[in-house]
This record gives structure tokens, sequence and C-alpha cells, in this order.
């Protein structure tokens, strides 16, 4: 019988301390691994990552400044950089509850405590290589969305492999949920709760309830969840997120606190805590929120701009125009090659000089946000658009502040509780704007694109969509149709790499939109068909 070895594995060892990284390497090299490589911080780590493919990743969870070992795996996975294939193991000494709950949400293959000895690394490294190794196929679905395939491979799977049967069914509802096929995903989670009382299980039901809206069924399996399994942190995000749909705004934050209780480690639901808590006007728990998503953030590619002017806005209410002005200079000085990021900054401060009674340091805050927004054409997100309007509105600016609309409605011209808000500001500010006719204009580009698709007059309907794009080039209805019609000209014509990476570009605009997702997940699939079959050729 063969010995057991690493021989053509590629390794990752990821520690600040170059002792540990020593020690880990040696372990490994007794057992054949011949071809490892180090990284001493979460920057060139993630560097690393995304320019290699690697079978194990051993990532320290401390690394000095920068990022730790969670952000590190944070950013890969969110990249879409973390093959399922590949293992990756948190190491750390650390033993602290926000610590532990924190790495495990982010759903590391296994987490090792030190100190611990080389048998332990061999055994569960050995445990993670084989049971991924048996699953290539599945892998290779689950790497390009290819849902429907890795649905089939889950069945397989499930009548194979008892072992490990529970993963896959766990794993197989989530793709069906993806899938919005909600009808078999509630079937399959209520056939496992028949055999065992699964949090995963009940977790999902609630989570088919909320996307079909039925909030008050969903709440209470959310709610039962966290009776049973009173760490399962992500039911306390989806019941808040439900009590949140049921105008329970109160009693969302409470869950929200709850869940940053047992693990603070998350960026996300800390901002989330400062927008609930700024809806319930309890701002010195959003000022505390606002600052510790600032914290947490700096290293982590979920930091966001608005993180900075959301804190400063909260600081203006709490009486610290100063702070809040220290707040937008950061901002400018963090996000200095983002003009969208500037641009916010610019409103920011001219909310802050008003508030401060300075209307003229405000005047040239707006005519600086004013001048990056002509200069650079940037297209701003809904918070930026509506917030530079509100303040060129304000200032009497009313022909820019149109064109910020004309972009805002051309990027989100079927968002109709949107175009209500920006038509209520036009009106709070005593201006006429008719933001239906720039709407009707977008509908109109938009139906004669699909007819055109529907009648096999691609080129035409091409045509159409891209002068859509022109105007509103982050709408996503848009997006999906041109994807759509670029994908049947691939068919009709023949490959295109033009044309492959416009379907991509198009795509990835739609991805994580609820209401399209039926249509992602299928053009999705038949766009990785399309490069499969070119990659099999090549082969």
């Amino acid at each position: 019988m063969a010995l057991w070895s690493l021989k053509g594995k590629k390794i990752l060892i990821v520690d600040d301390f170059a002792e540990m990284r020593t020690t880990l390497r040696d372990m490994l090299a007794s057992y054949g691994a011949n071809d490892i490589s180090m990284a001493s911080n979460g920057e060139d780590a993630v560097d690393t990552i995304c320019h290699h493919d690697f079978d194990i990743i051993l990532c320290d969870y401390n690394l000095g400044d920068g990022k730790d070992g969670q952000q590190v795996l944070e950013e890969v996975k969110i990249r879409g950089e973390l093959p399922y294939s590949t293992v990756f193991i948190m190491v750390t000494a650390e033993s602290t509850s926000f610590m532990v709950m924190g790495a495990l949400e982010h759903q590391p293959d296994d987490y090792l405590s030190k100190p611990f000895t080389k048998s332990v690394v061999q055994s569960r490294i050995k445990k993670l290589l084989d049971k991924k190794g048996s699953l290539k196929k599945l892998a290779h679905a689950l790497d390009q969305n290819n849902n429907s395939v890795a649905i089939k491979l889950c069945d397989e799977e499930i009548n194979n492999s008892p072992r490990y049967r529970n993963e896959f069914q766990k794993l197989k509802s989530e793709l069906l949920i993806k899938e919005q096929k909600y009808d078999e995903a509630k079937k399959l989670c209520k056939e496992v709760s028949t055999e065992r009382n699964l949090a995963w299980a009940k977790f999902n039901l609630g989570k088919i309830q909320y996307l079909q809206h039925e909030y008050n069924d969903a709440k209470k399996l959310f709610k039962e969840v966290i009776k049973d399994s009173p760490n399962y942190i992500s039911a306390y995000d989806w019941l808040a997120k439900t009590q949140k749909q049921l105008d329970e705004v109160e009693e969302a934050q409470a869950t929200i606190e709850m869940a940053i209780e047992k693990s603070s480690k998350s960026v996300e639901r800390q901002r989330y805590l400062g927008d609930i808590a700024d809806q319930n006007r309890d701002y010195e728990t959003a000022e505390r929120a606002r600052k510790k998503t600032l914290r947490m953030g700096k290293n982590s590619i979920l930091r966001q701009a608005r993180d900075y002017t959301k804190l400063a806005d909260v600081l203006v209410i709490n009486g610290d125009p100063k702070e809040a002005l220290r707040m937008a200079d950061k901002l400018n000085y963090e996000f200095k090659t983002a003009p969208e990021a500037k641009l916010s900054a610019a409103v920011t401060k001219s909310n802050i000089y008003t508030a401060m009674g300075n209307e003229s340091q405000s005047q040239l805050a707006v005519q600086e946000a004013k001048k990056i927004f002509s200069k650079s054409q940037c297209q701003l997100d809904e918070d930026s658009a509506m917030n530079l309007t509100k303040a060129l509105l304000a200032h009497g600016d009313i022909e820019t502040a149109n064109k910020v609309v004309t972009q805002l409605v051309a990027n989100n011209h079927d968002n109709q509780e949107l175009l209500e808000q920006v038509s209520n500001l036009y009106e709070k500010s005593g201006v006429e704007q008719n933001i239906n006719e720039i709407r009707k204009e977008i509908t109109a580009i938009n139906n004669n694109g699909v007819k055109l698709l529907e009648t096999g007059k691609i080129d035409e309907s091409i045509e159409l969509f891209e002068q859509a794009l022109e105007s509103g080039p982050n709408n996503q209805v848009i997006n999906i149709n041109c994807a759509q019609a670029y994908l049947m000209m691939v068919i009709s014509n023949g490959i295109d790499n033009d044309l492959l990476e416009k379907i991509r570009t198009c795509l990835d605009k739609t991805q994580g939109n609820d209401k399209l997702q039926t249509r992602y997940m299928k053009l999705n699939s038949a766009y990785w068909q399309i490069i499969n079959n070119l990659a099999a050729k090549k082969t």
C-alpha cells in the first residue's frame, strides 16, 4: 500500500511569523510536499491566491497589521478566486468566542488551533483532500456557477456517499434556492427534517418563506432555529431582515444586536446595525456602529465610501460637525483615485456646512461636487445620486440636478419606489421634473429591443440595447437583455471573443438581482457551456 503523500500538491502557507511558516513547511515537506509558497501578510496572501491556484491553503488568523485571516478568506471568496476544490484551513492560537465565530462564519474547510502536532495536521489535510478529491466534477460545476449540473451531481453523491449525505443535501437545497426552485427546495428540507432536527434545514425553509414574501412564517422558523441553535448566526441576520419587512424595526435592531454580541467581526452586520439604528433614530447606537464599521472595514474588500458619509451624517445629528468634516476629508484621502467617493465627500461637506450655518462654504462644496460629476461622468449609486440631486436643488442648480436624475432614471427605469422618491424630492423643492418622460423613453427602447430579439433581428436589438446602455450602463434589465442578445449572436454566428467579454460584463452587472435571478442563472449556464466547449476543442 502506497504511503500517503503531498507530492505535487500546490500549497500556500500564510503566517506573519517566519518561524511558524518554517515549522509548517517542514511538517508538510516530511509528507512529500515539494511545491510550497509562502505569504507573510494578508495583502500578499490575497494577491498570491488571485494569481495562482492552490490545492491547500493554511492561513493564520492573526497576520499583524493589515488584513487578518478572516478578511483574506472573505475577500478571495467575494472575488471568486477560491475554487471549491481548494482546502482552506484557518490556523490560530486564539480561542475567544467572537474570533472563533467570526472565522467559522466565513466557512473555512477546517479550523486548526495552536499548538498542534504533525499528525494532527496530516489527518486534517488527508480527510479534506480525500473528500474534495472525489468531487472534481461537482467542484468544476460550482466554480462555474453551473447550478443545474451541480444539483444533478449532488443527487449522485447523496446516493453514493452516505457518510456525507447531509452535507450534499444541504448544498443541494442551497443551489435549488439560488435557482428559485422553491418547491423542490422546500420538499427536500422537509424530508430532511422528518429524519433529523437539523438547523440548516429549518433555516433554509425560513429563507424560502422569506423569498416568497411569507414573512410571518419565515419569522417563526428563524426564531425556532435561534432557540434550538443559539450560535446559528445567519438565522439572526435573516430574522432581522424579516422583521424589517414587517415594519418591526425596533425588534430588527434588537435581533441584529444579539447577533453582534455573538459574532462582532462582520463589516456588513455592523453596517446593517447603523442603518437600522438610523431608522429608529437611535443615533448613539448608529454612531457606534458606523465607527466600528470603519475600523473593521479598514483592510476589507467590503469597505465602502458610504461608511464615511453615513458616519459624518450621524455626527452632525449628534452635535459634532467638526468631526464630521474630518470624516469627509478622510474619505477624500482614503479613496483619492475614485471620483464617485470624492463627489460624495464634497456633497457631505456641503450638508455639514449647511448644518453649521456656513452657506458660502456649503455652496463651494456643491460646486466642487458639480465639477467632479461633469468632468468624470462617473456613474453614481442610488444614494450618491439622490444626495447630490438634493444638494443641487437646495442651491438652485436645477440644470445639473436634471442631468444627475436623467442618469439615475436611465440606470433604474424599472425601480418605481426610487422614481417616486426622486419625484417627491423635486416636489418638495418646488421644481418641475417629469420623471416619467425619461422612464418612458428608456422603457420604449428596451421593449423595442426585446421585440426585435424575439423576431430574430439580433443586430438591430443589440443596437438598441447598446444605445440604452450609453445613458444607463448599470441598468440591470437592459444588461440582462443585452447579454441574451450577445449570446444569441454567438450561437448564430460562432465564437467571438469580444462578444464573450461583453456577455460576461453584462451578466456580472445583473448578478445578485433577485428579480432577474432565474434569467441570470440560465444565461450564465449557457455562457459557461460555450466557454467549456471552446476549452475542450483547444485540448
